[in-house]
């Protein structure tokens, strides 16, 4: 017999199986805010054990965001490595030396990417409406 699984979890998987790559990347910045978030809530409550799975999540993230850098473009991929790599060791720091700080740091780190991601985003959506709009404006019946 099997488990009956939680609709939000259901929800929540056919939203990353269906996804583009733009939104997988917005998502996965959003989620590792908002373990950081609660990562320093739990850390200035003194909470070890969740400060240590939440930092633990956000490093899982960060992880697959360094294995997922397209090698074709090693200036890019090359800085937002040593970013991420540079968020990663300030997590290991912070987890060591239960230094809130240094989640703040990352905090700021990922919402300056977050946000450049969007606005980038919406950049090439508004580049493409005008395109769109000639196309479907043509008749082809002549």
């Amino acid at each position: 017999m099997s488990a009956v699984r939680d609709p939000y979890q259901n929800y929540r998987q056919t939203q990353v199986e269906t996804a583009d790559q733009a939104t997988l990347l917005l998502m996965l910045y959003s989620g590792a805010l908002k373990f950081l978030g609660q990562a320093r809530q739990a850390m200035e409550d003194k909470n070890v054990e969740e400060t240590n799975r939440l930092i633990g999540r956000v490093q899982d993230i960060l992880c697959e965001l360094m294995g997922s850098l397209n090698p074709d473009l090693p200036e890019i991929s090359g800085s937002l490595f040593q970013l991420y790599e540079y968020m990663h060791h300030l997590l290991v720091q912070a987890n060591i030396k239960k230094d809130v700080e240094n989640i703040r740091e990352v905090e700021k780190q990922l919402t300056a990417l977050l946000e450049a991601w969007q606005a980038a985003i919406k950049q090439e959506k508004s580049e493409e409406e005008p395109a769109e709009e000639a196309v479907s404006s043509v008749n082809l019946e002549g």
